[in-house]
């Protein structure tokens, strides 16, 4: 019994107002989970044991610093999480674990990028940690799932508050097929503050981290300090200048970060062979000799059918059955007038 109201109690702080990640350390190592509650100014009359039914219920367990389950890597750095709450497969920690990064603004082709990193770093025993948002993220751990892995999202709101909205079905299946990591308790909305707490959390779990693609400045920046600050490698995909979403890697490699071509590069780095990589077969329809002039003319950047034509030199018209054409085989994909190639 008191350690269910021991759970239930360090719930309840972590939702306390008042109490980051460092305070919740700091109030759990001066006593018990009640005791901070109480310094808190929490009502001393509350019934946590509610609070931990709801959790088990969930399928929600609590991982505590230095207890079964948390994950090794975390402690080894400063100010690591005392408390995490875990929904699914706790084993899906126990591989090598990269970190995929990058930003929600994404192109097709760097979400196409990141899925296919997923897919092949999963297929050679590689474990993918990512934020769940959108864009890259998202398409990290799409490529673990269709692999078969166990994609780890690490989230900042509560387990049971879906953010962002779009990936209702993604966010269950990782907590069914993988493994879902919150310092948030129930309920707990996406506050700003959480986002750059979790980031230490995604960096801190991974032996390097990749950043796909990333503007100059945001989260995935944020991400990289955090790795940088705990001596975790980074690596970055390089894009084209022209590119918005490229201007951060790009600033990223002319630092010093090493490149990611592809799954080799990140394999090695991880001191395994490239040789794990499997391979792939691409199912889509291949393009008969106009589509593939019309492929080659995207040199992987977004483009226009004004842009396509003055590179093939090709009617409109027999240049728009095409693009439809390629549409339709899974080639390129469509945004507001731009269209971008896909990768396999």
């Amino acid at each position: 019994m008191t350690d269910e109201r021991d759970l239930g109690f360090s719930a309840l702080l972590t939702g306390h107002p008042s109490v980051g990640p460092r305070r919740l350390r700091e109030l759990l190592n001066e006593g018990s989970a009640e005791a901070g509650w109480i310094t808190m100014g929490g009502d001393p009359r509350v019934d946590p044991l509610p609070i931990a039914s709801a959790l088990h219920a969930a399928g929600i367990e609590m991982l505590v610093e230095g207890g079964p389950g948390y994950p090794d890597r975390l402690a080894r750095y400063p100010d690591p999480p005392a408390l995490l709450f875990a929904r699914g497969d706790l084993t899906a920690l126990e591989p090598l674990r990269v970190a995929i990064v990058g930003t929600r603004r994404c192109t097709g082709s760097g979400a196409g990028f990141a899925r296919e990193l997923g897919r092949e770093l999963t297929e050679a025993g590689v474990a993918v940690v990512s934020g769940l948002a959108l864009g890259i993220d998202g398409a990290s751990h799409r490529g673990v799932l269709d692999a078969g892995g166990r994609p780890i999202g690490v989230v900042g709101s509560g387990l049971d508050v879906v953010y962002p909205s779009r990936h209702h079905d993604l966010w269950q299946r990782v907590g069914s097929e993988g493994l879902l990591l919150s310092e948030a308790p129930l309920g707990a909305r996406p506050a700003a503050w959480r986002f750059p707490a979790r980031n230490r959390i995604i960096a801190g779990l991974a032996e390097l981290v990749v950043v796909v693609e990333s503007h100059a400045s945001g989260g995935s920046m944020h991400t990289v300090r955090q790795a940088a600050d705990r001596d975790i490698e980074v690596m970055a995909v390089p894009g084209s200048v022209r590119c918005p979403s490229a201007a951060g890697t790009n600033q990223l490699i002319a630092e010093g970060c090493a490149p990611v071509r592809d799954v080799t590069d990140v394999l090695v780095a991880l001191g395994l062979s490239a040789a794990s990589r499997a391979t792939v077969t691409d199912t889509r329809v291949s393009p008969d000799p106009r589509g593939k002039q019309v492929l080659d003319a995207f040199d992987w950047e977004p483009a226009t059918l004004e842009h396509l034509a003055v590179r093939t030199g090709l009617a409109l018209p027999d240049l728009a059955l095409t693009v439809e054409s390629l549409l339709e085989a899974g080639w390129i994909e469509a945004s507001g007038g731009w269209f971008e190639r896909l990768s396999t």
